[in-house]
């Protein structure tokens, strides 16, 4: 929204005719539905007033984090920092490669948009693409196997 504060907006979707139930859009496994965030001011029920509701049986035994929810727990990474992090003080490693490369993809997105164009990665060519999962040999063609999954046509066959 500007240098200091964020809003995160999530996109629930229905691959087929089949609406939304009433437990998609609480968005419980998310951690932005109404079970996790004010719908009158927008503001995070589980913040740093309330240690992100971080529950520590759950975060010895289940998850590393032990907050419920993924977009909660970006939030307390993400506030954690502080309202603006100096980069110029940041050291970054072999391990952050794709930090900075990043960076640089985003840098050249906003110069692509100041010179009136559009960024890598808005085009429509990427519509119809769906994530798949799968474990795989080491030596398998994971382009091959993975390609029928992850197409329109594909999803159009389930239907």
């Amino acid at each position: 929204m500007d240098d200091y504060n964020c809003m995160v907006y999530n996109w629930m979707y229905s691959t087929t005719d089949a609406p939304l139930t009433d437990e998609d859009r609480r968005e419980r496994g998310i951690g932005n539905g109404p079970d996790f965030v004010d719908q009158k001011t927008f503001r995070s029920k589980q913040n740093r007033s309330n240690d992100y509701g971080i529950d520590r049986e759950v975060q010895r035994t289940e998850s590393y984090t032990g907050i419920d929810g993924i977009n909660q727990q970006d939030r307390a990474l993400q506030e954690s920092m502080g309202r603006i992090v100096d980069r110029s003080k940041e050291h970054l490693g072999p391990g952050d490669k794709a930090i900075g490369q990043t960076r640089r993809m985003l840098r050249q997105a906003v110069k692509t948009v100041e010179a009136g164009g559009d960024p890598d990665g808005t085009g429509t060519s990427y519509y119809e693409i769906r994530a798949g999962e799968e474990v795989l040999a080491r030596d398998a063609d994971w382009h091959q196997i993975m390609a029928p999954d992850i197409t329109k046509e594909k999803i159009l066959q389930t239907v």
